[in-house]
């Protein structure tokens, strides 16, 4: 029963970071022609410090959230598992997956994207192999891409 209630505290937070984290970062780039073009090359350092924090945060959510999908699974709440597993992916399509994008290419964001939608899959089939299997892969692909994205999780 408290896990149940710690998986609710933590998909509450996770949509309240999602509703309270303003604009895309597609709106936030500058209007000018000039500050356009040499915004290409811009590497995640010289982004705002309020989108790099969001970043963090999100990627510390996406771990702590598969250690709550872990935890659920493990008392075969796969219901539980499931809800925290959707509001994971659409965290990481809200925050991680443009900036990554952005920075390492298409092909790259959308490799480490359907780690994400394999889970969810696994999840669904409630194969307790696969899903550790893929946990363990979405923890390292997030650990990695928090490195390619200048952003520290410790």
């Amino acid at each position: 029963m408290n896990n149940k209630i710690n998986a609710v505290i933590i998909a509450s937070l996770l949509l309240l970071c999602l509703a309270a984290c303003g604009t895309p970062q597609s709106n936030n780039k500058p209007q000018s022609n000039n500050a356009s073009k040499s915004n290409k090359d811009t590497s995640m350092k010289d982004m705002p410090m309020g989108n790099q924090q969001s970043i963090t945060n999100a990627i510390k959510d996406e771990l702590n959230g598969f250690t709550t999908i872990e935890q659920d699974v493990k008392k075969g709440d796969y219901n539980t598992a499931t809800t925290v597993a959707n509001k994971l992916h659409d965290k990481f399509h809200s925050f991680i997956l443009p900036p990554l994008k952005e920075k390492k290419g298409e092909t790259y964001a959308e490799d480490i994207h359907g780690k994400y939608d394999e889970l969810q899959d696994a999840i669904s089939s409630k194969s307790t192999t696969k899903i550790t299997e893929l946990i363990k892969v979405n923890r390292d692909n997030l650990k990695t891409v928090s490195k390619i994205l200048g952003v520290s999780i410790k």
